[in-house]
Formats: structure tokens, C-alpha cells, sequence
């Protein structure tokens, strides 16, 4: 997939050609003083696959989660599996 950074007053001032840019698969990085402030990236097409590169990611670092579950009794989910293998 293609990134291009485009200022403000770019964008402002070539909306119509940005769009088409967007429409033809680019996406564009829109910078503010020169830090990343938006992406607008493509659109799925009806002949795309939802399978397809349907994921954009910010490049932001994942915040960490907790466990939802917990086992009852305190044992470990590795004990078991072995005590299911016996």
C-alpha cells in the first residue's frame, strides 16, 4: 500500500486531485506542522475481498490487557492439558 504525507493547506488547496489519489488505492498521511494529524486511506471496492488489506494500523504501540478468564482451583491451563492427556 502507498503513503503520502500532504499538508493542510495542500490538501485545502487539491482536494479533488487528493481524492483521486485516495480512489486509485494511495493512501495519504495529512501532517500538521509536520506530525501525522489523519490518514484517509481507500475505501473497499466492491470487487475487493473482504479478506483482503482491509486492516490499517496507526503504528501506535498496543496497550496491554488483562486475562478475562481465570481458572478455577488456581491451577494453570498447562496443568490441564496434561492432566486431559492422561
Amino acid at each position: 500500500m502507498r503513503e503520502r504525507r500532504v499538508g493542510i493547506p495542500e490538501l485545502e488547496g487539491n482536494l479533488g486531485a487528493c481524492l483521486e489519489e485516495v480512489r486509485s488505492g494511495t493512501t495519504l498521511l495529512v501532517t500538521e506542522g509536520g506530525r501525522g494529524i489523519a490518514r484517509l486511506i481507500p475505501e473497499l471496492g466492491a470487487s475487493e475481498s473482504r479478506n483482503g488489506p482491509a486492516i490499517a494500523w496507526s503504528g501506535q504501540r498496543l496497550r496491554k490487557t488483562k486475562p478475562k478468564a481465570r481458572l478455577r482451583g488456581g491451577g494453570s491451563m498447562t496443568d490441564i492439558v496434561r492432566d486431559n492427556r492422561r
